[in-house]
């Protein structure tokens, strides 16, 4: 959260450390979990969907290109299945993100 606040406000912190510390006294150590539940939700999405959506791929490419292709290029599948799985999953993270960075780049003390 200080690296943060420190990119939108110069000067607001002397270093991360102080930023901590500022915080922690403005707000108490509730406000340096600001922005953690969007943060939680984000990465689970992202986790779920990379995940889901790889096997997903893998099934749909090896259906494409037959099975035989799909056995010697193995490797090539599998990468192309990954990129494609990683596209959906960070879809699913940025709006998460965009929101905890929102949350701990407004409420500044």
């Amino acid at each position: 959260m200080t690296p943060c606040r420190m990119q939108v406000t110069k000067g607001m912190y002397s270093g991360v450390i102080d930023g901590f510390k500022k915080v922690a006294s403005a707000e108490g150590i509730k406000g340096l979990y600001l922005g953690g539940m969007p943060t939680l939700i984000g990465y689970s999405l992202q986790g779920m969907g990379k995940y889901g959506f790889y096997e997903y791929f893998k099934y749909l490419y090896t259906g494409i290109v037959g099975e035989e292709t799909a056995a010697k290029y193995k490797t090539m599948l599998y990468l192309s299945a990954s990129g494609s799985a990683e596209v959906i999953a960070d879809v699913l993270l940025c709006p998460m993100e965009a929101l905890k960075v929102k949350m701990q780049t407004s409420a500044t003390p």
